[in-house]
């Protein structure tokens, strides 16, 4: 019997129906509250169109619409991370943090070799994985060496 933790782990990312709702809930709220403020404070209404286009992005990127959100994830045994945008782009790097809320959300965080500040999030829901890959992801991250700790080794 194989090590599961020894192989490299495949995850192909969907988009997430609770991503996406998350998103527009969030969204909606903050143009709630700033149309509720701007009644004493008119001025807060420009903050509308900005929340918007803000909002549209991070629903266009949620449903991986955008070129640069993550399709694919390769996870292998020596820590090496490699991930597909939806251009069709593979970049390699490391893992510089993680998240995770229960079994229905994890956040992970990736640097890419070539920069050494910027960092690339990928969010994935319970729905934006299948059952079992989303658990070897957790059981992984789990058991996986401290971030701080796979950035410099």
């Amino acid at each position: 019997m194989s090590n599961p933790f020894a192989d490299t782990l495949h995850l192909k990312v969907r988009a997430s129906a609770a991503h996406r709702v998350f998103i527009a809930v969030l969204h909606i709220a903050a143009v709630a509250l700033m149309t509720l403020m701007g009644i004493a404070r008119p001025w807060l209404f420009l903050s509308i169109p900005v929340i918007a286009v803000a909002g549209w992005h991070a629903y266009r990127n949620a449903s991986l619409g955008l070129p640069g959100s993550i399709q694919r994830l390769r996870w292998q045994h020596d820590g090496q991370w490699r991930w597909q945008t939806a251009s069709g782009e593979w970049e390699r790097g490391r893992l510089a943090g993680a998240f995770t809320a229960g079994d229905w959300l994890v956040v992970l965080r990736l640097r890419a070799e070539h920069h050494r500040l910027r960092t690339r999030t990928c969010v994935l829901f319970r729905d934006a994985l299948p059952v079992q890959a989303h658990r070897h992801l957790r059981a992984r991250l789990t058991v996986a060496l401290a971030p701080d700790a796979a950035d410099t080794a």
